[in-house]
């Protein structure tokens, strides 16, 4: 077994690759071993659950969002268009579908989002058509970031299928980046966890390395709560949202299931996996839940990525004035002794050691890799 907390593993099929044999599966497990219901850790097996979620039994189905909230979560149009609706204020975005759009969208971002000298911190993201492929998989769409203008302008202009097949731009503004963590029962949420990204794995991955929680933000909480009952979601989900220097909460994006940083939610007091597992059974939970604030947790071997990302980009070329400091801020910041001291480390246990001993393991077998090309 991979971890002492673990009473037997399987093999499923890559949930990206074949999602409805992956569903099938799952079905087949959780109805033959009698099991409450399985939560879903990436999109792509949320999406295939959700498409394929007939034969579930009740309780696991009560554990999954409706499809309808799963669709417009995996979609950021659909997403924000949903936000809008709802009165919700979302981060900008700009949508290229053709060679004309291009440069009034740079003029823009110039005028709106970068800095004097070029600056911009932006994602693009290729636009995933909305139609169903007959086996029900999801093209995996992965964000490019750029760090300024010159550096986006050349992206869309030597990739032309972006620009062909459309993409989406998304500047990402300096500010706090917020999560609002909760547990829903039809849209109703019966526990939240308020927290803030200190750190993440790459530039505007989304992917936190060390995270804190915070006190009750009460505009997170309203627009948080507006977006998940107008969805009227079900089960665990984390609303991204960011505070930029204007002080307003704008959603960045949904998580429509467990999500990377779910230890820091123990950590302060609400065990998520164990309240959606309550709420499937029929019990009795009281909403009003929240994680105790001041909490931290940190991805160790996440971090050391970072560390060693950031490291080799310091030599690397850069465009721009002062990106050589923030790098080397950045750094500094990483090998800040006060923040790895406070924080409580993700998987490293000493009365359960393996999980971390096979995620070493594993991304030293990756960089061994890397070296050997």
């Amino acid at each position: 077994m991979w971890s002492r907390y673990a009473t037997t593993t399987l093999l499923v099929p890559e949930a990206s690759l074949e999602a409805r044999r992956f569903a099938s599966v799952v079905v087949e497990e959780v109805t033959g071993r009698a099991a409450d219901g399985a939560l879903a850790s990436t999109d792509a097996a949320l999406w295939a659950l959700s498409r394929w979620r007939h034969g579930l039994p009740h309780r696991a189905l009560s554990m999954l969002p409706p499809h309808d909230a799963v669709v417009v979560a995996l979609d950021r149009v659909a997403l924000r268009e949903r936000a809008r609706i709802l009165d919700v204020a979302c981060v900008p975005m700009f949508r290229i579908e053709g060679s004309s759009d291009v440069e009034p969208a740079l003029l823009k971002l110039q005028q709106d989002h970068a800095t004097a000298d070029g600056r911009l911190a932006a994602l693009v993201r290729p636009i995933v058509p909305s139609f169903e492929r007959e086996d029900g998989t999801r093209r995996v769409v992965t964000a490019i970031p750029v760090e300024s203008l010159g550096e986006l302008r050349r992206l869309l202009y030597d990739r032309e299928e972006l620009v062909d097949g459309g993409c989406l731009i998304e500047p990402r503004p300096p500010g706090d980046y917020l999560g609002y963590g909760a547990v829903c029962r039809h849209g109703e949420v019966i526990a939240e966890v308020f927290q803030e990204r200190l750190r993440e794995r790459g530039d505007l991955s989304g992917v936190s390395t060390l995270a804190q929680t915070i006190p009750v933000d009460d505009a997170m909480r309203a627009a948080g709560r507006t977006l998940l009952k107008g969805l009227k979601f079900n089960g665990p989900c984390l609303v991204e949202f960011t505070r930029g220097d204007d002080g307003v909460v704008r959603l960045v994006n949904l998580i429509p299931r467990l999500w990377g940083s779910l230890g820091l939610a123990a950590l302060a007091g609400v065990n998520v996996p164990w309240l959606t597992l309550r709420l499937a059974r029929g019990d009795d939970v009281a909403p009003g839940l929240v994680a105790r604030p001041g909490q931290v947790w940190r991805w160790v071997v996440g971090d050391l990525e970072v560390l060693a990302q950031r490291l080799g980009r310091l030599v690397s070329r850069v465009e721009g004035r002062g990106v050589i400091r923030r790098r080397a801020e950045s750094i500094r910041e990483l090998l800040d002794v006060r923040a790895v001291w406070r924080a409580r480390p993700d998987v490293f246990e000493l009365d359960d050691p393996l999980p971390s001993t096979l995620e070493l393991q594993q991304r030293l077998e990756e960089a061994r890799g890397i070296f050997r090309r």
